[in-house]
């Protein structure tokens, strides 16, 4: 019987993370007129790996979220669960 090589299995939890990583990272661009390479020099990382963690692909370490929380100056809260901290008004 052959075997078949699969990806690590996702876990919902992780998908989330991931996909809020993403949003609030290129709102964060956005907001600071950077292009996708910037903002990935900004993060310390390369432009392919931004991409990654973009399209989903990427399996960012916590150094590595931790990298991007610090050079964005945002929380890790916000970056991870994709939620503003309690300082900002709604509609802002």
């Amino acid at each position: 019987m052959a075997t078949i090589k699969r990806k690590k299995t996702d876990t919902d939890l992780g998908t989330m993370i991931l996909r809020n990583m993403a949003q609030v990272m290129e709102r964060e661009r956005e907001k600071r007129g950077l292009n996708k390479k910037e903002l990935a020099h900004l993060c310390e990382m390369t432009s392919p790996y931004y991409l990654q963690i973009l399209d989903g692909s990427a399996n960012p370490s916590l150094q590595v979220i931790t990298r991007i929380s610090t050079n964005l100056k945002i929380p890790l809260q916000e970056l991870m669960l994709g939620q503003r901290t309690g300082d900002e008004k709604p509609g802002k």
